[in-house]
C-alpha cells in the first residue's frame, strides 16, 4: 500500500478534484506587486470562477494579500461575490445588458460602458430607482472588439456632463498583443494621446488602467493608475512554466480500479493502445466532462508515488486509464495527479512536477482556456503550503 493511500484531503462526494493553494496565490500577488509601483492599483481578475480556480475561494486571499479591486465578466459572477459577503471594488469588465442593470446596482458592481447607447439606458434605469452608477469608459485602441473609438471619446464625455445619475469613476483600455512591443507601444501612445486631450478636473479625476498581467511585467509605462492582472495571480503562464510564479491548481484523482490484461489486449473506445506485455493497469473518475480534451488521449502523464504512469486508451467522459505496471505497490484508492506534484511530497521539495502548458502546447492552445474548463465538475479543495520566497522579480 502507497502512503499517499492514507487520509488525504479530497472530495467528499467524488474521488476526482481540483486542488488550489492559497499560498501559492498570495505568492504570486506579492510577486506581481513586485513589478509595479508603491501608487499602482492592483485589479486581480476573478472572471470565468477565477480561471476555474473558484472566484470565491480566493477573493478574500485576494483581497487580504493586495488585491484593490475584483475583475468580472458577468453581473451573475459580481452578484455571486456580493452574496457571498466580498465587499472588494468590482468591475464589470464589459457591457451590462440593459435588463441587468438593476441587479449590477443593487450589488453595488462598477459598469463598463463602450457605446453611448450604455450611456441612456443606464442614465433611464438610475432615474426611474433615483440611484447612481459608478462607471468606467473603454476605450479601443486597437483590438477592436469592444470600446469607444478615440475619435467619440470627446463627445461621449459631453454626454456624461448632462447625466447627474452617472459617475465617470473610471477610463481604460485593452492590449491585442501584449507580450509583443510594437503594437503594444502603439496602442499606449494612442490611449496617452486620447486622454490628453480629456478636460477632467482633478477634483474628479478617473483610475486610468491599460496594463494586463503580461503588459504589467513588461511595460512599466502601462501602468498608469492600476493594472488588471489575471493568469499570473494563479502561476500559469500561456505556454511556458514560469520560474518565480508558482501554479496554485492541481488535479488529482484516486485509482477507482485495477486490473491485469495480456499482451495484445486493447484499452478503452476505439482500442486505441494495446499492451506489448502483460500489463496492470489503473483507472481513475476523470474525464472530459470535468474538462480533460480528448485530444489528449495517449499524449500525457499522471504522478503515481512520484513516479510517471503513462496515460492510455482514449480520455472517455467520466474516465480515463493509466499503465502502472511497474508499480505493484499501487492499489485502489492511491493517487494520481494529473497537474502539479505528487501529494506526498513537501512544499519547496525539488520533485517531478505536470503543467498545464504541456498540454496547451499538446493541443496548440493556451492555459487560460484549459484551465477555465476545469470548472464544470470536480469540486475545489484550498490548501495552504509553505512558499519560501522574497517575493521580488527583476523587471524586464
Amino acid at each position: 500500500m502507497l502512503a499517499q493511500r492514507q487520509p488525504i484531503i479530497a472530495s467528499i462526494r467524488r474521488e476526482a478534484w481540483v486542488e488550489v493553494d492559497l499560498n501559492a496565490i498570495e505568492h504570486n500577488v506579492a510577486i506581481v506587486r513586485s513589478w509595479l509601483g508603491d501608487r499602482v492599483k492592483l485589479m486581480a481578475v476573478v472572471k470565468s470562477d477565477a480561471y476555474g480556480h473558484g472566484a470565491l475561494g480566493v477573493a478574500d486571499v485576494l483581497s487580504a494579500c493586495g488585491a484593490d479591486w475584483l475583475g468580472v465578466a458577468s453581473v451573475d459572477e459580481g452578484c455571486q461575490l456580493r452574496a457571498a459577503g466580498v465587499r472588494q471594488n468590482i468591475l464589470l469588465l464589459g457591457p451590462c445588458p440593459n435588463w441587468a442593470l438593476s441587479a449590477a446596482l443593487d450589488a453595488e458592481l462598477t459598469l463598463t460602458v463602450t457605446n453611448e447607447n450604455q450611456i441612456a439606458d443606464i442614465a433611464l434605469t438610475c432615474g426611474r430607482q433615483n440611484r447612481t452608477a459608478n462607471i468606467h469608459l473603454k476605450i479601443d485602441t486597437g483590438m477592436h472588439r469592444l470600446g469607444i473609438a478615440p475619435n467619440k471619446i470627446e463627445a461621449i464625455l459631453d454626454l456624461l456632463a448632462g447625466q447627474k445619475n452617472i459617475r465617470l469613476a473610471g477610463i481604460f483600455s485593452h492590449f491585442a498583443q501584449a507580450d509583443e512591443e510594437c503594437f503594444t507601444s502603439k496602442q499606449i501612445e494612442l490611449f496617452q494621446k486620447t486622454l490628453q486631450k480629456l478636460k477632467i478636473e482633478n477634483s474628479n479625476k478617473p483610475l486610468i488602467h491599460l496594463a494586463s498581467g503580461e503588459a504589467a511585467r513588461r511595460f512599466s509605462q502601462s501602468h498608469f493608475g492600476m493594472v488588471r492582472v489575471g493568469l499570473p495571480i494563479y502561476g500559469l503562464e500561456a505556454k511556458t512554466v514560469s520560474t518565480t510564479l508558482v501554479p496554485a491548481l492541481s488535479v488529482r484523482g484516486r485509482i477507482n480500479h485495477i486490473q491485469e490484461i495480456e499482451a495484445g489486449q486493447s484499452v478503452g473506445y476505439n482500442l486505441t493502445w494495446t499492451a506489448s506485455r502483460p500489463s496492470r493497469i489503473a483507472s481513475i473518475p476523470i474525464g472530459y466532462a470535468d474538462g480533460i480534451d480528448r485530444r489528449l488521449s495517449n499524449q500525457i502523464y499522471g504522478l503515481l508515488a512520484g513516479k510517471k504512469v503513462k496515460q492510455i486508451g482514449l480520455i472517455s467522459m467520466d474516465q480515463m486509464i493509466f499503465d502502472i505496471t511497474d508499480l505493484l505497490e499501487a492499489q485502489e484508492g492511491d493517487i494520481i495527479t494529473l497537474i502539479g506534484c505528487d501529494p506526498d511530497t513537501t512544499p519547496g521539495e525539488t520533485t517531478e512536477q505536470l503543467h498545464l502548458s504541456t498540454w496547451a502546447n499538446l493541443l496548440d492552445t493556451i492555459t487560460y482556456e484549459l484551465v477555465c474548463r476545469m470548472r464544470m465538475r470536480m469540486p475545489r479543495v484550498y490548501t495552504r503550503n509553505y512558499i519560501k520566497s522574497d517575493a521580488k522579480e527583476r523587471k524586464s
